[in-house]
């Protein structure tokens, strides 16, 4: 996130060249450092003498480098020194950072018990949460196993769907000791850490519920949700508030949005009505057909094997037309099937838009074995190359070169995957924010592909028609206007309305 501000802060003159060559040179450095390390360690007549001198020949000379670019940077711009080593942020730093109607939490979570510090314009608050980190693991774990999207398709009865009571008892622990200070404000910006980053907070209940479990999904819509009260947004650090708003870029996307959807995950499948018939018209943003360790073989994923596994997605070609036609996007700005590719995505342009849209599955670190990046499944080409093999990863997406007001991830799992504990920002998100985005829409489980298509194209729509209300609370209108929707009872459960999270700057700066 620091790298993110000071690259925001530069902009596109000198400072900018200066700032992004010393993080560049910073990568190879670790990356090399890396490299030796694997070196010393092998047996002595597997080393090579002369390429790990080579290594730390460059290393020094990185180093060098680096020192006369810092000199540089404290003689020509002094400010940047403030921004590049920060110190914390005491209370009175933050307080003018935010506006009259936000409040901040920032929570710290330890063995035995945690703390929420609670911030206003006007105010400070701090309290003991009696949770500690594995206590704090359990329920949120627990919280989770209710949203998944295929309770509101079956008939299970009651097993495993969403329980209100937890929701309530976890919003009574975390909010509950603040709540005079953050219930009147408009905006709640929440800084998680631990299993609390997989907490989407805005599922939180602020009232006891009649039931745990309602005796049918449209009672679900009656819950006290924290969303009905107040537009949430998520920061990965308190620092980061910082960079989002005193060093934003204040230049613009000159092109409004680029989307990439619809990939063909399978070559042999030629068109769209191919892929419809293939993927069904309908699917979960999830790879539910095989075991994940069945796309491995060897050093490298069988993307024959993940082809076949990967539902098809043409739905998705609709949300981005939608999308598109929304915010006046050009058709040739929007990348679908065969041309949703790495390539394409590499070789565009991508510092002229304001947003950078994804419509696909997602793949968390983990998931498929031996892939050690999340990333995002693009249409796999018929002979993958080192540009070009299907799967835009994390790295490359931190060499991207963005100016985006935000960056749409509407796939699976993009958030903080299966386990609580996971970061607020997957690898992929943090890259997207490293590579020049200042918020991120993101899906924090699978994503039922109707649905997400309606949240999304509500939410574009909501902030093209009153541009002031900013990207927090136009996402919490759309998500409002779902689960009012009474033409269908699973309208009503969480796991079809309440997937996104915002990332980042929430608010119109």
């Amino acid at each position: 996130m620091n790298k993110l501000a000071v690259r925001l802060a530069a902009g596109s003159d000198r400072l900018a060249e200066l700032v992004r060559r010393d993080q560049d040179l910073g990568a190879e450095a670790e990356a090399l450092d890396k490299a030796i390390i694997t070196a010393v360690s092998k047996q002595a007549g597997q080393r090579d003498a002369a390429a790990e001198q080579r290594s730390r020949a460059r290393i020094a000379a990185i180093a060098s480098e680096r020192a006369g670019l810092q000199k540089t940077l404290a003689v020509e711009f002094p400010d940047y020194a403030s921004l590049s080593n920060p110190l914390p942020l005491a209370v009175k730093d933050i307080q003018p950072l935010l506006s009259a109607d936000e409040a901040m939490t920032i929570y710290s979570v330890v063995d035995k018990q945690s703390y929420v510090i609670a911030i206003t314009r006007e105010g400070v608050d701090w309290k003991q949460v009696p949770l500690g980190a594995d206590a704090l693991t359990q329920k949120v774990s627990a919280f989770r196993k209710g949203l998944d999207v295929g309770k509101a398709r079956d008939a299970s009865g009651k097993s495993g769907l969403f329980d209100l009571a937890l929701a309530h008892e976890l919003y009574a622990a975390l909010l509950g000791p603040v709540e005079a200070l953050t219930k009147d404000k408009r905006s709640l910006l929440v800084v998680p850490s631990a299993a609390l980053t997989a907490l989407p907070f805005h599922l939180l209940v602020t009232e006891t519920p009649q039931a745990a479990i309602p005796d049918k999904l449209e009672g679900y819509r009656n819950a006290a949700w924290l969303l009905r009260r107040q537009a949430v947004s998520v920061l990965p650090s308190v620092i980061s508030l910082k960079s989002l708003r005193a060093f934003a870029r204040r230049d613009q996307g000159v092109k409004p949005m680029t989307g990439f959807g619809d990939p063909v995950f399978n070559p042999a499948a030629e068109g769209p009505a191919d892929r419809r018939a293939a993927g069904g018209k309908v699917a979960a943003r999830s790879i539910a057909t095989m075991a994940y360790t069945d796309f491995w073989r060897g050093a490298g994923v069988d993307r024959a094997q993940l082809a076949k596994a990967l539902p098809q997605l043409p739905d998705t070609a609709d949300e981005l037309n939608a999308v598109a036609k929304d915010v006046g996007a050009g058709e040739v700005d929007i990348h679908l099937g065969r041309d949703a590719s790495e390539t394409t995505l590499k070789r565009a342009a991508l510092a002229q838009y304001s947003i950078i849209y994804f419509a696909t599955h997602g793949l968390v670190a983990g998931d498929v074995k031996g892939l050690g990046e999340p990333s995002l499944a693009l249409s796999i080409p018929d002979q993958p190359s080192e540009i070009d093999d299907g799967l835009l990863t994390a790295s490359e997406v931190a060499q991207l070169k963005l100016n985006a007001d935000w960056v749409v991830l509407s796939a699976c799992n993009t958030i903080a995957g299966d386990k609580p504990g996971a970061e607020a920002l997957s690898g992929l998100a943090r890259s997207f924010f490293y590579a020049g985005a200042r918020a991120l829409l993101v899906s924090h489980w699978a994503v039922d592909s109707e649905a997400a298509t309606r949240l999304t194209t509500s939410t574009f729509a909501l902030l093209k028609n009153e541009p002031k209300i900013g990207r927090a609370e136009a996402l919490r209108r759309a998500m409002l206007t779902y689960v009012d929707d009474a033409s269908s009872p699973r309208n009503a459960y969480p796991a079809m309305w309440g997937p996104f999270a915002l990332i980042g700057e929430g608010e119109v700066r």
